[in-house]
């Protein structure tokens, strides 16, 4: 069976990898074992160095504009980032001996073919934004700083059961993962007004961090027939395609198309089947058909892809069984074990509620849930789909001095049951079992208690006794309403209810009465208050000719506070209103366009491909390339991968490095054991003192009431200050700046 594989995922799948994204353990005695291992490391550090090979711009010169056009409009503007952290991935294949399968009622021989998935991410960044505005209305001096580490860690260990006839008989997965990430922000300063006169200070923190870890998940996968899927591999040439499915498509929906066979006849013509009726007179085409004879029909369906293989459906069965000739292997039932945990964590404190009415700390957050859970699945059907494009041509790569021979291909670098086994375990593990919260559920209750530490959304209930029913809901101070109901009274009696309103000190806030006849009555009671808070409503029902009280029922309600801002908050907003800020941001747009006019990206190539290393002879990925040329030249270069006798080295290249064979080995055994965040980042190459120095000097500032000068913020610059410049943070300053430019043009 072929079936084509899709470039785009291909190169995605194999660049996710590279990249970070997956698992392992380490090897056996290399001194016996013969191991095809390779892989990367990347240097976070190097990114801005990256960033200007590959577009030729230099970030801290565009840092260096924004500032400048940011100070020649009248802004004092510094931003200082420092970003360290490494990422590494080591793919480790090996045969480890034979053994004895117990296989469908008896013992079968097969070798083991091990393969194991190292990733390590570890990421620390630092970023402080220091700015200073003011004219005679209004202005600010801020200084914003946020940070942000994790780590991200996969192993993996996997076993694939092959006999000596290559026969894929099952596999065994245990894998674990970790992903850690806290974030911190930090906005502290003040706005102020009147030249100064009003001043609004400013301390607002939050918090975040996120995590979720498979601390161990073990699963065994054996198939109903050994496959054949490595034979296939092993008789596929250059230019040819292979796809590999198991457990799929028995249960999908497939469109079936029907021709009477007294009108119609379906032809294979070489590629698919053409319908055309017997008159000629009308036509139709379809991948596949089948035909039979006891309903004279042909049924056609192109749900089943353009295959050569259909070229004989006419006799089959799939239409009357229900089932698809693309259904492949099938795998038995899946089960395993899993143990995970979840935490979440969110603080938000500094917000000026105050300012706004509220009570001071009325708008502080703290909201954390965490979790563990141990489970297994069982029964659960096993799926896999996966491919492969084939490349004519081979080419020599070296490893540990010696050369190998491979083609390039399209498909996943990890073996076909490794991926999918991964993909179906982890699915499982972060399930859960069936009523433990996941990650989600934890976010969305914490945002349920973020909304409530706002403001209570306990502003309406309902109380029932024996002849009333009241409901009472509060809008706000002057919007509180009672619905009430009645019944079961006498028809001819004559009563009365009254409604006394207290707030929470128990004070009378609103009284009201209503006298009817009859054995029910309802209406609404429209009721107001001067305070906000807890209220609860007294309401009485007697007998208006005897005064007796037949019931007496009480509800209470939150009634929430409105917004009042206070007088200095309305002073500053009337202040930024008045001022020249409109001006003095379109001068900036206009400065930020004059100066990043001469900027002009310039990349080094002009087309780019990755591929996978296939290996014919041990029928293997054993490595992978970014391969890069330009428009000027028909020659292709080496970006990322091993040395090959097919490309050189390219001329600008990153900062990558590639492992293959001893090195890969080497780098595996280093990082194995690396799983915190000091294991995986250098704490000593960040160098973070610049922005802690510019960020104490800032707060310092504040508390001596004194405005740091924009002299010394670009002495500051010019001494080297900016180890690192974020592209995205660049280009969202680029950004914003032109918009402000645009939405003046518009308005002229």
């Amino acid at each position: 069976m072929r079936k084509s594989f899709s470039r785009t995922s291909a190169v995605l799948l194999a660049l996710l990898l590279c990249a970070s994204l997956l698992p392992q353990n380490v090897a056996a005695d290399e001194t016996t074992t013969e191991h095809f291992a390779f892989g990367m490391e990347y240097d976070w550090s190097d990114m801005d160095t990256d960033f200007e090979t590959m577009t030729g711009l230099e970030l801290d010169e565009i840092l260096g504009d924004i500032m400048q056009s940011a100070d020649d409009a009248g802004i004092d503007l510094l931003i200082l980032e420092e970003l360290t952290g490494t990422s590494s991935m080591i793919i480790d294949q090996y045969e480890d001996g034979t053994t004895m399968l117990d296989y469908d009622g008896s013992t079968v021989e097969v070798t083991k073919h091990v393969t194991e998935l190292t990733v390590r991410h570890g990421q620390l960044a630092d970023l402080a934004i220091i700015t200073e505005w003011s004219d005679a209305r209004a202005g600010w001096d801020l200084t914003i700083s946020a940070n942000a580490d994790g780590v991200f860690n996969i192993d993996a260990f996997y076993v694939e059961y092959r006999d000596a006839d290559d026969l894929l008989y099952g596999h065994d997965l245990e894998m674990s993962m970790e992903a850690d990430q806290t974030y911190g922000f930090g906005l502290q300063g003040s706005l102020e007004a009147d030249d100064g006169d009003k001043v609004m200070p400013l301390n607002i923190q939050m918090g975040m961090n996120v995590d979720y870890s498979v601390s161990n998940a073990e699963s065994s996968v054996l198939y109903t027939e050994p496959s054949d899927i490595h034979q296939q591999l092993s008789a596929l040439a250059g230019g040819e395609d292979l796809g590999w499915e198991v457990g799929s498509g028995d249960d999908d929906y497939v469109y079936w198309r029907d021709f009477d066979a007294d009108y119609w006849t379906c032809e294979w013509n070489g590629d698919m089947y053409d319908c055309t009726t017997d008159d000629g007179w009308d036509y139709d085409w379809w991948y596949y058909c089948e035909y039979y004879s006891s309903f004279n029909t042909y049924y056609c369906t192109d749900d089943f892809d353009q295959n050569s293989d259909w070229e004989n459906s006419l006799s089959w069965t799939h239409y009357y069984d229900g089932t698809s000739p693309n259904m492949g292997d099938e795998a038995e039932p899946h089960s395993g074990d899993f143990t995970t945990s979840t935490g979440f964590n969110f603080e938000l404190t500094g917000l000026p509620a105050e300012e706004f009415g509220f009570p001071a700390g009325k708008w502080d957050i703290s909201a954390s849930d965490s979790v563990t859970d141990t489970g297994s699945f069982s029964d659960e059907e096993y799926r896999c789909e996966m491919g492969i494009e084939l490349f004519e041509g081979t080419q020599m790569i070296t490893t540990d001095g010696e050369q190998i021979e491979v083609m390039q291909a399209y498909t996943s670098p990890l073996p076909w049951g490794m991926t999918c086994h991964i993909a179906n375990l982890f699915l499982h593990a972060f399930e859960g079992t069936e009523d433990a919260p996941t990650l989600e559920d934890m976010i969305e209750d914490s945002t349920d208690e973020i909304a409530e530490s706002f403001d209570s959304d306990e502003n309406n209930d309902y109380v029932e006794g024996f002849y009333m029913g009241v409901e009472l809901h509060a809008e706000g101070k002057d919007d509180i309403t009672a619905h009430y109901n009645i019944g079961g009274l006498d028809y001819d009696g004559d009563y009365e209810v009254d409604f006394i309103l207290t707030n929470s000190d128990g004070t009378t806030e609103d009284v009201d009465s209503v006298a009817f006849s009859g054995d029910y009555y309802w209406g609404d009671s429209y009721m107001s208050s001067d305070s906000w808070g807890e209220h609860c409503l007294n309401v009485k029902l007697k007998n208006a000719v005897t005064g007796d009280t037949l019931e007496t029922l009480d509800v209470c309600v939150n009634v929430p506070q409105e917004i009042e801002p206070s007088q200095l908050l309305e002073d500053i907003v009337e202040g930024f209103s008045e001022s020249t800020l409109e001006n003095v941001m379109e001068n900036f747009g206009e400065n930020m366009e004059y100066r990043m006019e001469d900027y002009e990206a310039d990349f080094p190539y002009d087309d780019g491909d990755m591929f996978v290393l296939w290996d014919t002879n041990s029928n293997m990925v054993v490595g992978f390339q970014m391969v890069v040329t330009t428009d000027e030249s028909n020659l292709w270069y080496t970006l990322i991968g091993p040395e090959s006798d097919s490309y050189g080295t390219a001329p600008a290249p990153l900062s990558v490095t590639y492992f293959s064979g001893s090195q890969a080995i080497v780098q595996e055994a280093e990082i194995v054991e690396d799983t915190t965040l000091s294991d995986l980042v250098d704490l000593t190459q960040h160098n973070d003192d610049i922005i802690e120095d510019a960020l104490e000097e800032a707060l310092a500032e504040y508390g001596d009431g004194e405005a740091g000068s924009s002299d010394e913020t670009e002495e500051e610059t010019e001494g080297g200050l900016l180890p690192f410049v974020s592209p995205v943070l660049t280009i969202a300053l680029i950004a914003i700046a032109g918009l402000v430019a645009s939405l003046q043009g518009r308005k002229d």
